[in-house]
């Protein structure tokens, strides 16, 4: 059985770096200790490296940017991580915050080769951007601490993995800083020391807990084999290095934001309904929220760009944004559409498309279509519904032609007018209490259009629509 580790000891670092596309000098720090915890390249050229504190950092570098140290902000990279890693390999352990531990053998019998896993997994931890470093073992827990030790190799056999670990010191075993320096006061400082003595001892003087991780150095298996499934719904946050006050700005940002959605719903042959989009203000304790609504569910971030475009121009910010969330909730199973050979050549909007711009645009209720109900006067005979849901009913073949528009009331006649066909009686009304009773013909008013128009029983005429 191997193992591989996978250690990332600037994820924080990097994600903030590939979300805001910045080169300038950044650094994380630790706000239990005050001490620099991550820095980017540009922040070690200027001298600038782990352990130091925040004054030393600052007059190495007088433009030096800052970000507190978030560790659940950091796991939830690490779970983004997995979730990609998942479509390489399917056995995998999270070490929150920084490291994920991978059964690589079952996979082996599907790449055919070490190579050739390397080579599937190689370009997804590029296309990351992330530093990472990685040690393969048939141990979990050694492969652990070797990779943390930027061992970078793989070493393939107990005796080599064996060998591997007496190089290390006490601190790089996995012990806490109190049990590494008694080790050290002991004149135990390598791991080569450490193994000469018998554990049953050791684990007298350090404790059983002590012991239990020494062993576990060199077995072939871990205590709790919780592997990771991934998330059945769509989750990110973006905390912004600069401000943002501008809301059309806000798009830059979230566009890559949907790429990273798009991507997660391809995996899964999912799309989804709708978005939410939470935006934290500084200093503001209500945040702003948008939800973006799809007549047909979609995935891809080309679709979804256009909505958020026209609920951004309507946005009022109240403050700069400092911090982005986007939630999809809602996954839903793609279906392919049915597409006809010999249809021709037609936009590239699809109808669900269309309607979700005219929505965004105009309003939701703004936006619907008509299905047929049972009634025989003309203004009660449909109501709204969903857009694209399909109509209910069907009109009666044995019916006179009806408008294609219908007036909201119908416009009173000063005079008859000339009628070409008619009449048709429609009464009824009296089981709600609100009876008509119409004669209606088509006729052509003087502008010479085809209405539909009506006479009451006291003789009085009105037009109720027009057929197009």
């Amino acid at each position: 059985m191997l193992w591989l580790y996978l250690y990332f000891p600037a994820l924080l670092l990097n994600t903030i770096e590939r979300d805001n596309g910045s080169e300038s000098p950044l650094i994380v720090l630790s706000r239990t200790n005050g001490e620099v915890c991550q820095a980017n390249l540009a922040a070690r050229e200027h001298g600038i490296v782990p352990s130091n504190d925040l004054g030393t950092a600052s007059a190495l570098c007088h433009g030096l940017n800052v970000i507190d140290y978030d560790e659940k902000q950091e796991a939830e990279r690490l779970l983004q991580l997995a979730t990609l890693i998942y479509h390489v390999n399917a056995d995998i352990v999270l070490y929150k915050p920084n490291g994920l531990l991978m059964k690589v053998s079952p996979m082996l019998k599907l790449y055919g080769s070490l190579d050739h896993y390397w080579q599937a997994l190689l370009p997804v931890l590029k296309n990351e951007q992330i530093t990472f470093h990685f040690a393969l073992s048939p141990y979990p827990e050694a492969a652990r601490y070797l990779a943390q030790a930027s061992a970078d190799k793989g070493f393939l056999t107990k005796e080599i993995t064996e060998s591997a670990l007496t190089t290390l010191s006490v601190h790089q075993l996995g012990f806490t800083h109190k049990q590494a320096v008694q080790l050290e006061r002991m004149g135990i400082r390598h791991a080569k020391q450490l193994f000469d003595l018998p554990i049953a001892s050791l684990g007298q003087r350090f404790g059983k807990i002590f012991s239990a991780q020494l062993r576990a150095l060199t077995q072939s298996h871990i205590a709790q084999q919780a592997f990771f499934s991934p998330p059945e719904y769509f989750h990110q946050s973006l905390e912004l290095l600069h401000e943002i006050a501008n809301s059309q700005t806000l798009s830059f940002p979230l566009q890559r934001m949907l790429r990273e959605m798009e991507k997660f719903l391809f995996a899964r042959e999912a799309v989804v309904p709708n978005i939410t989009l939470t935006f934290r203000q500084r200093e503001h304790d209500d945040d702003k929220v948008i939800t973006l609504s799809a007549a047909t569910p979609e995935s891809a971030a080309s679709r979804w760009m256009p909505l958020l475009q026209l609920h951004l121009e309507k946005l009022k910010l109240d403050a700069p944004v400092t911090h982005i969330r986007i939630d999809a909730n809602t996954l839903l199973a793609k279906q392919s559409p049915t597409q006809d050979l010999f249809a021709g050549k037609r936009g590239q909007l699809t109808p669900g498309e269309l309607i979700s711009l005219m929505q965004a645009k105009a309003g939701k209720q703004a936006v619907y279509s008509l299905t047929l109900e049972n009634d025989h006067r003309p203004e009660r005979a449909f109501r709204r519904q969903n857009p694209l849901q399909p109509c209910a009913q069907t009109l009666p073949s044995h019916l006179p032609p009806r408008p294609s528009l219908l007036h909201v009331t119908p416009r009173p006649l000063l005079s008859r007018p000339d009628t070409l066909a008619g009449p048709e009686r429609i009464s009824g009304g009296w089981w709600d209490k609100a009876p008509i009773q119409r004669d209606y013909f088509v006729a052509r008013n003087k502008q010479g259009q085809l209405c539909w128009v009506f006479r009451t029983a006291t003789g009085e005429w009105f037009e109720h629509g027009l057929f197009c």
